[in-house]
């Protein structure tokens, strides 16, 4: 059979790749320590799986009812949409899908038309711009004037054009762990105010947040709420990542359009899975607290790590699980060129999984994921010191 062209063009996942060769080398009893993936190390909390058994207990096995959602989740995410990011829905602006990536994928099916441009802030997550191509999309990747990981209004504003139709926001940011303050979203808001430019505000990682400054939805801010497509999720905040259970909310015909588009896809996640998931969203949030301060203690633990190798520069993560060192220091060392070279000299020669900056738009940055035990840090931290002479 012959692959159509689009998917032809599609590139493989970076973070999945670098996982799946940790994996084979594992395969062969090479003990790989693995700061690939962004998967939580912790189990599903125990009464979010009670739930998910109750419900199958109860014979929760059918076809999910309706498309968008059933609607006791759909009313949970409004209700935690609230709590956790001051913005009031109703039902019909929520739409489950299979994953937060699913509702990417939804969200941009939905929204983008071909050649209609696409900003997307770098680093970035490697699935949006791969995602927009899919639609006939054009990813326009916008670079921080400051060097920094946080684009500012000006950045946003010096981007846009007459084709622009999205921008995409990602705070907590994977792969850099940056998170945009009040201020800095102001910034943007102003930027694109004057425009047609409406907002996908990926929030995957909002309950995973070190600073001391309270989270800030995009769609709290004043008239955005209407422009801006909030994207969330089961899989980071309650280590539920096999459960595939993500949720968008934002205007009702977008919204509707997802559905229909669901309806001739996936018909969304398993009716259980569903039901367990709004368990957890109304339910005892000391689970997420609790994996909230342990990833706060690695990421500590990881940043000053790497912030202490020779070459290897490293500040401290506000958000997420993840660390983003510049190692164009090692480069020479190493005898590479760029991010790509540098994890594959790390894993070949140290036997430590990480994922090349390259993929998230960085080329002098490497993803180093900390969703993992403070013993496996210090074990991959050594190696690393090893390797570096550090």
């Amino acid at each position: 059979m012959r692959i159509s062209d689009r998917l032809a063009r599609l590139a493989p996942s970076a973070t999945l790749v670098m996982a799946s060769r940790a994996a084979a080398l594992r395969s062969q009893g090479i003990d790989v320590i693995a700061f690939a993936a962004g998967q939580p190390d912790f189990d599903t909390p125990q009464h979010i799986k009670q739930a998910a058994c109750d419900a199958l207990a109860a014979g929760d096995t059918k076809y999910p009812s309706p498309v968008s959602g059933v609607p006791a989740l759909r009313e949970a995410a409004c209700a935690y949409l609230k709590q956790y990011g001051g913005v009031e829905y109703d039902a019909g602006e929520i739409c489950v899908a299979v994953g937060a990536k699913d509702a990417l994928f939804l969200a941009f099916a939905s929204l983008v038309n071909p050649g209609d441009e696409v900003l997307i802030p770098a680093p970035y997550w490697v699935s949006y711009p791969d995602q927009v191509g899919l639609m006939g999309g054009t990813p326009v990747f916008v670079h921080p004037r400051d060097g920094g990981f946080k684009v500012s209004g000006a950045d946003i504003r010096s981007a846009i054009t007459p084709r622009t139709r999205l921008l995409v926001l990602n705070s907590p940011s994977n792969p850099s762990g940056a998170v945009y303050t009040r201020g800095e979203l102001e910034e943007i808001a102003a930027a694109i105010r004057d425009t047609d430019v409406c907002v996908i505000s990926d929030e995957i990682y909002n309950r995973l947040i070190y600073t001391d400054e309270p989270y800030v939805s995009f769609a709290s801010l004043p008239e955005m709420r209407e422009r801006t497509l909030t994207i969330n999720g089961m899989s980071k905040s309650f280590a539920m990542t096999g459960w595939r259970l993500g949720f968008a909310a934002g205007p009702k015909d977008v919204i509707q359009a997802m559905a229909r588009l669901q309806g001739q896809s996936t018909s969304g996640p398993a009716s259980f899975v569903q039901t367990a998931s709004a368990a957890a969203l109304r339910g005892d949030q000391t689970c997420v607290d609790e994996m909230r301060a342990a990833y706060r203690r690695r990421g500590l633990l990881m940043s000053r790590g790497l912030d202490a190798l020779p070459g290897v520069r490293c500040g401290e993560p506000q958000g997420a699980f993840y660390c983003f060192p510049d190692v164009s220091g090692t480069f020479e060392m190493l005898g590479v060129r760029d991010a790509d070279g540098f994890a594959e000299a790390l894993l070949d020669r140290a036997h430590v999984a990480a994922v090349s900056g390259v993929a998230f738009g960085s080329p002098t940055h490497v993803r180093f994921s900390y969703a993992t035990s403070e013993e496996q840090i210090r074990a991959g931290l050594e190696r690393m010191a090893k390797l570096l002479g550090g």
